[in-house]
């Protein structure tokens, strides 16, 4: 991998270990949803004037649909899934369970790319999937149904940005990764906006407002430059295995600064997951 390459690729890694600080700051005052749409307007314009100044067209309607694809897949499903998961569990919770998105990216590359699984790869989706599931029972969190609901809805929304990472591989060979970026993401602030009739319910102050224009504009339009120019690059397996460094930077985030309790069980569970990822993503 070429130094360029391994920069962008650890950038990547840090700024979207924030957003989970970010999402647990915002979602209780705003709302899932707001804070969803939110998320997806702010990129969108941080994203589209920086395809135009660097020349980019989006050419909408030969691309409309790609742009579609891609923005309900990569974007509309996950920002709401992590939105509604972020309303339960704190920051550590949903770092660690982002951590999975690799295995979802192998099993839906086997799927749709056929790409072989192997006995390995199986065994390591299931130590996974065991990882979270030990965090969920074990962690600080009091387990009823809420808590587990929402984390089936992010571990969801790991799986949908998993394909997303797919989508892009296979659409970034018929229209460029910057117009591929902004123009799908433009579709999801436009399919994310009914989410406004919450308007008048949620709490609007400085902090959550700026938390969700942040959630935006950094972990999603800063980002989705390296991550849509990296797909393109080196892959989305290669790509997305930077969330070996999510859950730790986030389980760090949320105890530094959301005072989030770290228990042996999470750190226990991280080590399952982050040993997954070993086993599903080695050659």
């Amino acid at each position: 991998m070429r130094a360029y390459d391994l920069a962008r690729l650890l950038a990547l890694g840090a700024i979207w270990s924030l957003q989970y600080l970010f999402m647990r700051v915002a979602v209780p005052e705003l709302g899932a949803g707001i804070v969803a749409e939110l998320r997806a307007l702010s990129a969108a314009s941080f994203l589209l004037p920086t395809a135009f100044v660097l020349g980019q067209r989006l050419s909408w309607r030969a691309n409309w649909r790609p742009y579609l694809r891609v923005g309900v897949v990569n974007n509309v499903l996950p920002f709401g899934c992590f939105a509604f998961a972020a309303a339960s569990l704190p920051a550590g919770y949903l770092a660690i369970i982002n951590g999975t998105l690799p295995l979802w990216t192998v099993l839906i590359a086997a799927w749709l790319l056929r790409e072989p699984l192997g006995g390995r790869r199986l065994f390591g989706i299931a130590l996974g999937i065991a990882g979270v599931a030990l965090i969920v029972d074990l962690g600080p969190v009091a387990l009823d149904a809420r808590e587990l609901l929402a984390t089936a809805v992010g571990l969801l929304g790991a799986a949908s940005w998993g394909w997303g990472g797919v989508l892009i591989k296979q659409h970034t060979g018929e229209v460029p990764a910057i117009p591929l970026a902004a123009g799908s993401i433009s579709f999801a602030a436009l399919l994310l906006s009914p989410a406004w009739v919450q308007a008048t319910t949620a709490t609007w102050t400085v902090t959550g407002l700026g938390s969700a224009i942040a959630l935006g504009l950094v972990c999603s339009g800063i980002a989705y430059l390296a991550f849509f120019t990296l797909v393109r690059d080196i892959g989305p397996s290669h790509t997305l295995s930077i969330t070996f460094l999510v859950p730790v930077l986030g389980v760090f985030w949320g105890w530094l600064l959301l005072d989030e309790a770290v228990t042996g069980s999470m750190i226990g569970g991280g080590v399952m997951v982050v040993a997954a990822l070993r086993l599903v993503l080695r050659r």
